[in-house]
């Protein structure tokens, strides 16, 4: 796969250069690296989908351990080396592409390991997320900050949307911190590596998903106000028509967003969806 490869500049063979574009910044910390990979609970019959495998600190440690790792990278420049790092290690493939290009379909049940940029973070695990049925747990790395989203709960001030949504298919863990001295460049964060392991089941379907992610998106889009005020603008509708959507949802008219769990959004989605086909009949 050679789409969205990035290709070697002029000089890319003399040094290797970080690209700041690429959001690149390589764990260098073997002991680490030791402990991601074992986070993952690598068996001989496992396939591994690494994402942005760089220099291959993960790939190596994988290599011999399971069954195959596929390491999708988008660099050109790290692909190579990765070839030729690894060409005696058992069942490696050094995919070159853009991982949103990636069909994960046919390849699972995957094991799913990652240092992500902090750049692309979000859409990396919305992209995962939209593919769950292809694999059982992922071992991931990212900036702080944004590991307290994806494993906040109710009530607290980091509850977001990408929590709700992998917390109805995923259990979430998270494992340890990983100061910014161990990768180099060195980051201007602190990074955390956390594990989800897809549930055997969602706790809740609703009815309609893209809805159910678009009353998300609005009930937070702005935390400090009620969600009747945030639903009413992200649809179009009056305050009485706002307020009595929540009620029938069992939500408290005066809540806002990170004070409702995530099968009262359901709800809320749902009542929203009969609204709408009951309308347009």
């Amino acid at each position: 796969m050679e789409s969205g490869c990035r290709q070697p500049a002029a000089g890319d063979g003399k040094r290797f250069r970080p690209s700041k574009g690429l959001g690149q910044s390589f764990l260098t910390h073997l002991p680490t690296a030791e402990w991601i990979v074992n986070s993952l609970d690598p068996g001989p019959d496992d396939t591994v989908l690494e994402i942005g495998p760089g220099p291959g600190i993960l790939t190596g440690r994988l290599a011999g351990r399971v069954r195959q790792v596929i390491a999708v990278e988008k660099d050109a420049r790290l692909t190579g080396k990765l070839e030729r790092a690894l060409a005696s290690s058992p069942g490696v493939e050094v995919v070159c592409g853009d991982f949103f290009e990636f069909d994960l379909a046919g390849l699972g049940p995957l094991k799913v390991l990652g240092n992500l940029p902090y750049s692309v973070s979000s859409q990396i695990l919305f992209r995962l997320l939209d593919s769950v049925a292809e694999w059982t747990v992922a071992v991931l790395t990212c900036q702080r900050e944004f590991a307290v989203r994806v494993l906040s709960a109710p009530g607290t001030r980091d509850y977001a949307p990408v929590g709700i949504l992998l917390d109805r298919v995923c259990e979430r863990e998270r494992l340890f911190n990983i100061p910014a001295h161990r990768f180099r460049p060195r980051p201007d964060v602190v990074s955390t590596c956390f594990r989800l392991r897809r549930r055997q089941r969602p706790r809740y379907e609703p009815e309609d998903e893209e809805l159910f992610r678009r009353v998300l998106r609005a009930a937070f889009s702005q935390r400090r106000k009620k969600l009747s005020n945030n639903l009413a603008a992200g649809f179009g509708l009056d305050k009485p028509g706002a307020v009595a959507l929540l009620i029938e949802a069992g939500i408290e008219p005066g809540a806002r967003a990170e004070q409702v769990e995530g099968e009262r959004f359901r709800d809320l989605a749902d009542r929203l969806a009969q609204r709408v086909a009951s309308s347009s009949e």
